[in-house]
């Protein structure tokens, strides 16, 4: 009773870290997008080849301002002073090419003849963009909030660059080869600077997710922890195989959320789940073996069983035979 006691208890134990790790990277993911600071407008920067990105921050005393060069480079978050004068515009061309901003969807349009005429050169529409409604906790008015406001568009070696700015989307750059990308809102850390990724669209391919292979990986290491020691103990006990089986669905569980550890500001969510994912192939391994007990050796049938008689008993007494009774 005792055994199974201790299996139920460490069983509910993992389970219940289990549920706590799930809430705790729900909840991390949620907060890594309400500190993401909304990108209100780029305008063009004072010294050739950087954009001057003015962002807003809840909780955040003042707005800051951000230098990112036309490589998509944030260097430096001293922003203030280092733009050119106009402040932000909702068009921009570098020639016969132009851009413009919707202003209330995140949309931008583009024309190949000075302005003359115009199409949709990116947008986001329909399920997609009701999906990052429903992503930004806090938003707001979407057509606020999530909408293409001002544009900067450069000329460089090969063509040029647009830099957006769409709210809590943070930036959109358009590389000189003609490829928009979604590229976050500016941040600080270690290391001065860097871009806080966006959610995925609903229109984009899944990227590779790694997840479900360490999972699985790390459920069938502890399976195989567990048929190593019953099969060396010879037990095969059914509580034990069940308890194997459970924990080995708790470690995959386990391992699952940490290789989908989300990022925490600068530093890679890998940081956090590798520990985890390694934490639970280790110690699943030696609780599934611990839980296979030890085979109890097979007791003599009756038939087999010597029974002394009186004797022994008498010789035992006597110190055995010729054993020096007495005189």
């Amino acid at each position: 009773m005792r055994k199974r006691g201790f299996v139920l208890l460490w069983l509910a134990g993992i389970a219940l870290a289990t549920l706590g790790l799930r809430a705790c990277t729900a909840g991390i993911a949620q907060q890594n997008l309400n500190g993401i600071g909304e990108v209100t407008s780029v305008v063009d920067g004072a010294r050739p080849g950087e954009v001057v990105v003015h962002t807003h921050t809840r909780g955040y005393a003042r707005d800051l301002a951000w230098v990112v060069t036309d490589d998509g480079n944030v260097t430096s978050m001293e922003g203030d002073g280092a733009e050119a004068p106009g402040g932000p515009q909702a068009q921009g061309c570098a020639g016969d090419a132009c851009y413009r901003a919707a202003g209330d969807a995140l949309r931008v349009e583009g024309s190949g003849d000075g302005g003359r005429t115009w199409a949709t050169a990116w947008q986001v529409t329909g399920p997609a963009y009701e999906n990052l409604v429903r992503t930004y906790p806090k938003l707001g008015d979407p057509a606020e909030h999530l909408a293409s406001r001002s544009v900067v568009v450069h000329t460089v070696a090969g063509g040029h660059v647009v830099y957006v700015a769409n709210g809590r989307d943070g930036l959109l750059r358009r590389d000189p080869g003609g490829a928009w990308r979604r590229i976050g809102s500016p941040d600080s850390g270690e290391g001065c600077c860097f871009l806080d990724p966006v959610p995925r669209l609903a229109t984009d391919p899944p990227p590779p997710d790694p997840a479900p292979y360490v999972a699985g990986f790390v459920a069938l290491g502890v399976l195989a922890a567990g048929a190593v020691a019953s099969a060396r103990r010879r037990s095969w006990h059914p509580l034990a195989l069940v308890a194997v089986a459970a924990l080995a669905a708790l470690g995959g569980c386990v391992a699952y959320l940490g290789a989908g550890m989300p990022d925490v500001g600068m530093f890679p969510g890998l940081m956090y789940g590798a520990p985890l994912v390694l934490g639970a192939l280790a110690g699943g391994a030696v609780l599934a073996a611990a839980f296979v007990r030890r085979a109890a050796p097979a007791r003599p049938s009756g038939a087999d069983v010597d029974v002394p008689g009186p004797e022994a008993g008498l010789a035992r007494l006597g110190g055995g035979e010729g054993g020096g009774g007495p005189a």
